[in-house]
């Protein structure tokens, strides 16, 4: 069988990635046994809990204060970070000394696609459990380390600067800030300042904003509290949510139907035939692996390519004829 190509993404919150050049996704079949060949990822996110301080349209897990408290045990967590041990790259130095993190040592600095995050749900639910968390980043030498969050809890100057301190000195990197029209329906703006504000302070440029665009829109908007979706359409075009990069998928499908029509048309399932999803199943940057230890490729929530915990079982080969559905997925939609 031919090699398929490597396809370079090109959205743009995606750096392009030399390296995945080495990592061209396969099918490899022995006789009638169809095995789907999967990289060892480089970089990855951990999602400690699904429960969440609010309930985002968009979200492609369906987070929400409504799930019950279940956190990823310590034991779990051990084996999936000595399982991608030594696999996981950080953001490079920049080259020539060009840019605003010059000098920074390789390994420091933070990328979206880089590294390894903590993720949810909303992390800083939890905090004790997302600061050992960060602890054991460190102790493994984990490179470009992160957490993401809402800021919902930073009710006020002390408190955010406390925790985030403590959080670097644990070793953790930096953090990661989300601001879109749906966060800010349950979280006031000025929290989000806030922690934009002190994060800067403690982690310096290591303060990632996503989106940017967002978050000077409501800047320039003079936002104050909170804002509910359908006042944000009337004071913003409906365009600007082609920033928020709507995935179909998770909540979204239910809560944003007519939304998401409105922004990319509608298309009959029979347009999907002849399609394959091949590369989003095997892309080895920004997995994510969940408190119950699914692996999940190309933000595919919900389809699970195994156990993490045998990472190498995984990475030896999906076998897709005990696996109808990502079979289907792999070959062919029809």
């Amino acid at each position: 069988m031919e090699r398929p190509p490597v396809r370079l993404y090109s959205s743009p919150s995606i750096i392009a990635l030399g390296h995945l050049l080495n990592y061209p996704p396969v099918l490899l079949y022995y006789e009638r046994i169809m095995i789907l060949r999967i990289p060892r990822p480089i970089s990855a996110g951990i999602i400690l809990f699904y429960k969440c301080s609010g309930e985002c349209r968009h979200c492609m897990y369906a987070c929400s204060p409504r799930w019950i408290a279940d956190w990823m045990s310590e034991q779990d967590l051990e084996r999936i970070l000595r399982n991608l041990s030594g696999n996981i790259k950080g953001v490079p130095v920049e080259p020539y000394g060009i840019g605003p993190f010059n000098g920074t040592a390789t390994g420091t600095r933070i990328g979206i696609n880089y590294g390894l995050h903590l993720t949810g749900g909303e992390p800083f639910l939890n905090f004790d459990i997302s600061l050992k968390a960060a602890h054991r980043l460190k102790d493994y030498g984990f490179p470009s380390t992160f957490v993401e969050t809402n800021s919902f809890w930073c009710t006020d100057d002390h408190t955010t600067r406390e925790k985030l301190i403590l959080l670097r000195e644990a070793g953790l990197h930096g953090i990661l800030v989300s601001v879109n029209p749906f966060v800010i329906e349950h979280v006031p703006f000025e929290r989000i300042e806030r922690l934009v504000r002190v994060g800067s302070e403690v982690f310096g440029n290591n303060v990632l904003i996503y989106q940017g665009y967002f978050y000077h829109q409501f800047k320039q908007l003079g936002l104050r509290g909170t804002l509910p979706f359908d006042e944000y359409i009337k004071l913003a075009d409906i365009r600007s949510l082609l920033n928020v990069e709507l995935i179909p998928m998770g909540r979204a499908v239910y809560r944003l139907q007519g939304l998401l029509e409105c922004l990319y048309g509608r298309r009959r399932a029979e347009e999907f035939f002849g399609e394959s999803c091949v590369y989003e199943l095997t892309r080895p940057w920004h997995v994510h692996i969940d408190i119950y230890c699914n692996y999940m490729t190309g933000y595919c929530g919900g389809l699970s390519l195994g156990d993490v915990r045998d990472l190498d079982s995984i990475c030896a080969g999906v076998d897709l004829d005990d696996r109808p559905i990502l079979a289907a997925l792999v070959e062919d939609l029809r």
